[in-house]
Order: structure tokens, then C-alpha cells, then sequence
């Protein structure tokens, strides 16, 4: 009889971040406002399909072999937030140490350096796009050599990049037309203060020269090449990857220069789940000498905007 009287349907309706469970008391529908967050990963579905088929204790070990404890952390971490996909959650799930990093950037002023151009976020400055746990001795290095930022999107990592390495030369590579309008407003102006430059390349990397079709908000046609191609500087000391999931590809092409330089690198993992648990043996393929470490480059969603950094 109770039963009848009140139950609770299992359905749901949502609105950004907030969810509404269906209830039906005494025969009526009625709708409970819980406010929560959901866990949205847009690449959801490729991992949990890469879950289920292969072994993921495995896949797991051999990912952290030879990584310090808070990268272990990170991929641990990773994988609980996995099981929330799609779901909703009373709070934010990111991790004990992002917190710590969040709670003390959001104390910190912050001045746009640009404003008239673009808005930036603060949090990536001053966690200098997950760079802040290397070693100054490893930074040192990268210091007047050439720099590879490709994805450029707003320009901000070039700005970091600036900051962190004044003498060098920084190449920013960004397919879409409308973004690198932007970048060439900041380069214009940063180039300024002296130091290496930074130079906008409007095209994009990957493992071979071809037109693609990019869409990002909007659609465009895009050159593609490789950094092994295009690339005509001397010496390369960083190379920064985080093109929604050209990756791999990206590191194919960039295979010589990887060799020959064995620059630093700095590669987002989370657009699929063979860059996240295989792109580590890609690189050390071409160079067994690195080392590794998994960190945040922003702080945007907490199952996104995880780097791999190469050293």
C-alpha cells in the first residue's frame, strides 16, 4: 500500500547544474529541486569503451611506473571520477593538492595583462600551465631555446612561456582564423618588452601535410603539416600539445626533432584514452632518457586539462 501511496521515479530532468528528481507522492508527479554539480567529460564515452576492452589494472601499473606519488595520484584520482561521468555530485570533486593550489590562486590578485584583447584565467598563469613543479635547473635549460606552443587558442600560454622563458622564441601554432587574430594582437604588443618573440603560425601539426575541416564553434578549412617540416629554427627546447586530440599524431610528426633535441613536453592526455595510458611509450620510444609527471595545466573541470610532462 505504501507503495502505491509514495515512490520515487529513477528518471531525472537537468538544467546546467541543477537536477530535478521526478517523485510521485499520493498518485501526483512532483519535482524535487536538488542542486548539485554534474560530472560532464565530453569524452566519456571513448574511455569507458577503452575500459572494457582492455585490462585496466595493467594499463594503470605500467602508466605509473616510474612516476613521482603525485602524478599517481592524479591518475587514481582520475579514475574515480570516472565512475561519475554523467552523474551529479553535492560538491567538486577535485583532488586534496588542487584544492590546496585553488584555494591559494584564488587569494592572489591578478591583472589582466590585456584586457582591451581577451579575458585570460588566473589560475593557468600562476600554475604556469602545470609547470610549477619543475626544477629550476630544467627551466634553466629551456631558456633561449625555441618553443613549440601549438594549440595556441587565446595566446595565454605564449604569455606564459614569455614570463617563464624570456630569451626564447616562442612559435605559436593555431589553425583557427579567429584566434589567431587574437594572438597576433598579443604578439604585437608582448614583442615589445624585448626577449624572443612570439610568432603566430596560422596552420595546424599533425602527422602529415593535408586540409582539414576544424570545427570549434564554427567551422573552417585548415592547413595541416608537420613540426618536422616546418619547423626551421636551430634548437627546440619545449614543445606544448593541447589540440583536442591530435596528440598522437602531432608526435609522430614531430618524431626527428623529439629525437635529435629531446626537448620538454608538455602534452594534454585527456581527449582519448590512448594518449591518456599509451602516449608515454610513444616518447619514450624515440627517447628512453625522459622522465615523466602528470599534472593540471587549469582548473576548469576536474576530469580535464591533464598534462603530460615530459623532461
Amino acid at each position: 500500500m505504501l507503495k502505491k501511496i509514495f515512490s520515487i521515479d529513477t528518471k531525472y530532468y537537468d538544467n546546467g547544474n541543477v537536477k530535478f528528481n521526478v517523485v510521485k507522492i499520493f498518485g501526483h508527479i512532483c519535482l524535487y529541486l536538488y542542486r548539485g554539480y554534474k560530472v560532464d567529460f565530453s569524452f566519456a564515452d571513448a574511455f569507458k569503451k577503452y575500459f572494457k576492452s582492455n585490462n585496466m589494472d595493467l594499463k594503470i601499473k605500467k602508466l605509473k611506473q616510474n612516476m613521482d606519488e603525485l602524478s599517481c595520484e592524479y591518475i587514481d584520482h582520475f579514475m574515480r571520477i570516472s565512475k561519475f561521468w554523467g552523474k551529479y555530485l553535492t560538491k567538486n570533486y577535485w583532488s586534496a593538492y588542487d584544492k590546496k593550489l585553488i584555494n591559494k590562486y584564488e587569494k592572489m590578485s591578478f591583472e589582466q595583462p590585456y584586457p582591451d584583447i581577451t579575458t585570460f584565467n588566473k589560475l593557468t598563469f600562476y600554475n604556469k600551465y602545470g609547470l610549477i613543479n619543475l626544477s629550476d635547473e630544467v627551466l634553466a635549460s629551456v631558456n633561449g631555446k625555441d618553443i613549440i606552443d601549438i594549440g595556441g587558442l587565446n595566446g595565454d600560454t605564449a604569455l606564459i612561456f614569455k614570463s617563464l622563458f624570456p630569451e626564447s622564441a616562442i612559435y605559436v601554432y593555431e589553425p583557427l582564423s579567429k584566434n589567431i587574430d587574437v594572438i597576433k594582437n598579443i604578439a604585437q604588443r608582448a614583442n615589445q618588452v624585448g626577449g624572443g618573440a612570439i610568432v603566430p603560425f596560422c596552420k595546424g601539426l599533425g602527422d602529415k601535410q593535408e586540409i582539414i575541416d576544424i570545427t570549434f564553434n564554427y567551422s573552417e578549412k585548415c592547413e595541416i603539416t608537420t613540426l618536422d617540416k616546418d619547423y626551421k629554427g636551430s634548437c627546440i627546447g619545449l614543445i606544448k600539445m593541447d589540440t583536442e586530440g591530435f596528440e598522437s599524431k602531432i608526435v609522430e610528426g614531430a618524431s626527428s626533432l623529439i629525437k635529435q633535441y629531446k626537448p620538454v613536453l608538455i602534452i594534454a592526455i585527456y581527449h582519448t584514452p590512448e594518449d591518456f595510458f599509451e602516449i608515454k611509450d610513444k616518447i619514450l620510444n624515440l627517447n628512453p632518457d625522459y622522465k615523466f609527471m602528470i599534472r593540471r595545466s587549469e582548473f576548469i573541470n576536474f576530469s580535464t586539462e591533464l598534462v603530460l610532462i615530459a623532461y
